[in-house]
């Protein structure tokens, strides 16, 4: 049986051939190492062995690496497991929890991770030669489908609308330069009247106004054309949108989570990502980790995540935070259970960090597994074996945020239009009732002026005589 590392290591011949060759060395008589490892799928998976008993065993791409550096290097390998389960974090009396605990208490000889650097990590271990980078993102849960009940204005842009408008207003100053007003009407009448006509135009109603000269005509005709080409144009859209049906999506950034105070943001204790947001004094970060000062903060494992997807992140009151890899595999894993694509990844991603393997300060195995670490990046195997292990992973991500259904149209779907219909009818009738009043007191104002027929007939006699 192959003697542990640190019995190998004390060979001084050992030590130099590691040193001098590091990316061909190998131990002749073969060397026992002790590998820290946590559950952490994709990368890894984590099990006890089938025989119980407490042994574990590792699957994955990060297994596919160890065994990788077995071969090449002549050990064999056991796996030990943090009590706690976590990658590793320093704790008030000065020691560290979890795999980086184990690696600088000198209780296992190498963690498989992958670790992300972090200079209070680089002093109680040495970090091997990065092998993948990662961002970090958010898993939230997608709404139920929904009817938007103002689609009415979106068969247009706003710069049509725009455009429409301003081409109404340059046709009717177009008429009232190139027309001739009607003697009897005054300026401000006249350019109302030819206003109305042209919304009238827009409308599909009649022309009670009429033009009195070519001119005018052709203006309106013009006017008259564009309008109905819209219009139609309008028309056929609007029914197409009407069918559709908008996927609610409304977390996209740090900033959305932070502001909707109903949301609890779900990490992974003792990993990187929780040292580098508590040491940022300021931005949508810093907000963030203020959130566990307000009890908007869960900590918990990453094997706990699928069950959260399925009970707290669905009911929308919950986002999973970490990174994008870890993300796609969450999703990627439902779709294949339900053929679903019910949570999304948020567009905003974040700080991008190196992933490593640690091992023990000063260990020269570190600078040869990195020999060979280099060699897995350039060949591209690392990341052949990674994708491999998540065979659903584009499933999702170009899933629609709208659907288009077959279905008659309800109040659900047009009370947007009722809407806006009821506001012109109170419009109108508040201006029927100033009219109303208006003209009441023009009425007594004009009787007050006006003699009456017994007044005219005294004056017409006093003449007389």
């Amino acid at each position: 049986m192959a003697q542990p590392l640190r019995k190998v290591l004390e060979d001084p011949d050992v030590v130099r051939g590691l040193q001098e060759n590091p990316g061909t060395y190998r131990f002749k008589n073969g060397a026992f190492l002790e590998v820290s490892a946590a559950h952490w799928p994709p990368h890894i998976v984590v099990e006890e062995a089938v025989g119980g008993g407490g042994e574990l065993t590792v699957g994955g791409p990060m297994a596919d690496v160890l065994t990788t550096l077995a071969d090449s290097l002549n050990f064999t390998y056991k796996i030990v497991g943090p009590g706690d389960g976590a990658w590793g974090a320093e704790l008030p009396n000065g020691t560290w929890s979890g795999m980086v605990g184990q690696v600088s208490r000198q209780e296992a000889d190498i963690a498989l991770g992958p670790f992300g650097i972090s200079e209070a990590r680089r002093k109680v271990v040495d970090f091997t030669r990065s092998f993948y980078f990662d961002d970090r993102s958010i898993l939230a849960s997608k709404g139920l489908p929904e009817v938007d009940p103002w689609g009415f204005l979106y068969p247009f842009t706003p710069l049509v609308w725009a455009a429409l408008v301003a081409a109404l207003l340059v046709d009717c100053l177009a008429v009232v330069v190139l027309g001739s007003r009607p003697k009897t009407w005054t300026h401000l009448s006249w350019a109302s009247q030819l206003l109305l006509l042209h919304f009238r135009i827009v409308l599909h109603q009649d022309l009670s106004m009429k033009t009195s000269s070519g001119r005018e005509r052709l203006v309106v005709g013009g006017w008259m054309v564009v309008a109905m080409m819209l219009m139609w144009s309008y028309s056929g859209t609007l029914i197409s949108l009407l069918a559709v049906r908008h996927v609610p999506q409304p977390l996209q950034s740090i900033r959305d989570v932070v502001q909707d105070s109903s949301v609890t943001v779900i990490m992974e204790p003792g990993i990187i990502d929780n040292d580098i947001i508590s040491k940022i004094k300021s931005g949508d970060l810093k907000d963030l980790n203020d959130l566990k000062y307000v009890g908007r903060m869960k900590y918990q494992l990453a094997k706990e995540n699928p069950q959260s997807m399925n009970t707290l992140v669905r009911h929308q009151r919950h986002v999973i935070l970490g990174t994008t890899l870890s993300t796609n595999l969450l999703i990627a894993n439902l779709f294949a259970k339900t053929e679903k694509c019910d949570f999304y990844k948020a567009r905003q991603t974040f700080f991008i960090t190196h992933h490593c393997m640690i091992g023990q300060r000063g260990n020269p195995i570190v600078p040869a597994i990195s020999h060979r670490l280099r060699g897995l990046v350039e060949s591209g195997m690392y990341e052949h074996w990674l994708f491999n292990s998540i065979p659903f992973v584009t499933s999702c991500r170009l899933s629609p945020s709208k659907i288009t259904v077959k279905e008659a149209l309800t109040l659900k779907n047009l009370w947007g239009t009722l809407v806006l219909l009821a506001a012109g009818l109170l419009l109108a009738f508040a201006s029927f009732c100033l009219e109303l009043f208006l003209a009441n007191d023009v009425f007594v104002e004009f009787s007050l002026k006006v003699p009456s027929e017994r007044e005219v007939m005294n004056g017409t006699l006093e003449n007389s005589n």
